[in-house]
């Protein structure tokens, strides 16, 4: 079928707005750090950005139908990812910015269906049909709100739908809440080997209140359930940071979690929104701990420590694996901005460098879906993309090969970067060695405004040599 594309600019992705504007402007960033005692809670005065290089050049509205049309035109290079967004949740937690639509029985089928016509519909476009797809990510919200049989025919769509590599990683994202035996058996049979559980902490009184309804026995008992089918790479989210959390609680989170046996684990600093419901109530006094600046930086670090003496494998600064099943490719690619085709109400992609962003109004989207290709929102490349790409995707595995990134895209970036980085080994947080930046324990924590300096340095620097 051939689709129109929506031409008018609709409030697409609330996400992406929360992200630009977390923390300094470009203007106030700093890129240069402190030079202190200890750089893991002093090389910088606060986390700088969620995450490193977001952005573009907005595409006027008018233009937006247009662009997309052309991209999605062209035939792809280079590795691909799919995001598919289910943007439903039963609660709303207390630290997420991401809330989008109660779960509603009677949304999440129609949603699905819609969903499914979104996929056909573009399935013989030159932008999907050209090359594997590597990766596959069905994320929320929450996709385990679908009913078991809406999960099969979602996936059994990405199957008839994608070109699937023959080694795509299939994600499934879900909340223990709602993941029956009926849900696993139903996403594994659609081809899922992979499951993402957002568990955050398994301590019952801190679940509560951040508004997560599961407690400790049933998370357990899910995840042994998940584990013995054997089926697929299990893996679980932890937050340090978190309202009421201490250094204990932490450690015995993350000993819980080995003591599992799990395939992998990510553990996130919790992040604070400004204006957020957790940015209100902190401010309200609601909570008698809330860990500062030095207590997460502690908590990173053991974090950092006890991982490493179990022997998990390091993917990422924030991400583990044990053994060989588990390998974070999504994640992984979306880091080094990779191009990723984006299916379902505010879903965001990234096609030859433009982020690209579909409808995040519900009854808009479920209008379009299958008739008009929903995206609403474009933001061009910015300038250096390719720089831009390399560092973001480089640091979040804690090194860069600057000479041979400098080499591949023409560029002194050894000497361009010698005097930032001159600074950075003199605050602590990276070594060099023959044209390789790695980072130290204190740049593994201080990460984001690590890579997000070196991407103001070189932008607001060529600018004043022109």
């Amino acid at each position: 079928m051939k689709q129109k594309v929506l031409s008018e600019k609709q409030d697409a992705n609330a996400k992406l707005g929360l992200m630009e504007n977390f923390g300094n402007t470009p203007a106030d960033r700093p890129y240069f750090a402190n030079i202190c005692d200890n750089p893991l809670t002093g090389a910088f005065d606060k986390k700088a950005v969620v995450h490193a290089g977001l952005g573009g050049r907005p595409v006027a509205k008018d233009d937006t139908a247009g662009l997309w049309y052309s991209l999605s035109q062209v035939r792809r290079k280079g590795k691909t990812v799919a995001y598919i967004h289910i943007p439903f949740c039963e609660t709303r937690c207390l630290y997420c910015g991401f809330f989008a639509n109660p779960a509603r029985k009677e949304d999440l089928s129609v949603y699905a269906r819609a969903l499914i016509r979104e996929m056909e519909a573009d399935q013989d476009t030159p932008l999907v049909a050209s090359g594997p797809v590597h990766a596959v990510y069905l994320g929320g919200g929450t996709p385990t709100a679908l009913a078991a049989k809406d999960l099969k025919a979602v996936l059994d769509a990405v199957q008839r739908c994608l070109p699937l590599a023959n080694d795509c990683e299939i994600t499934v994202e879900g909340r223990v809440l709602d993941f029956t035996d009926e849900k696993m058996d139903a996403c594994i049979q659609g081809g899922a080997n992979r499951f993402s559980i957002g568990v955050q902490t398994f301590d019952d009184k801190i679940r509560s209140g951040l508004g997560r309804v599961a407690v400790r026995e049933k998370i357990l008992d899910r995840l042994t359930a998940l584990k013995e089918k054997d089926q697929a790479a299990v893996i679980i989210d932890l937050i340090y940071g978190l309202p009421g959390q201490t250094m204990a609680h932490w450690k015995e989170d993350i000993r819980t979690f080995l003591d599992l046996d799990l395939d992998g684990v990510d553990l996130y600093q919790l992040i604070r929104f400004p204006g957020g419901a957790l940015d209100k109530a902190a401010k309200g006094g609601r909570f008698s701990v809330l860990a500062g600046l030095s207590d997460r930086a502690a908590m990173f670090e053991r974090g950092v420590d006890l991982m490493t003496r179990a022997r998990y494998r390091r993917l990422s600064v924030s991400h583990w694996g044990r053994a060989f099943r588990e390998r974070n490719l999504y994640n992984l690619a979306m880091k080094e901005k990779a191009t990723c085709l984006a299916y379902g109400s505010g879903a965001g992609g990234n096609v030859n460098g433009h982020m690209v962003f579909q409808e995040g109004k519900l009854s808009a989207y479920l209008k379009l879906a299958g008739e008009t290709k929903p995206v609403t929102r474009i933001l061009a490349p910015p300038a250096n993309e390719s720089l831009i790409r390399r560092i973001s995707g480089d640091l979040e595995l804690g090194r860069m090969d600057l000479r041979r990134n400098g080499m591949e895209l023409g560029l002194d970036l050894e000497g361009f970067y010698s005097p930032l980085l001159n600074q950075w080994e003199n605050a602590g947080l990276v070594s060099m060695d023959k044209g390789w930046v790695t980072l130290t324990l204190a740049g593994q924590f201080w990460q984001t405004n690590l890579a997000q300096g070196m991407i103001d340095y070189f932008s607001e620097t060529r600018a004043g040599q022109a």
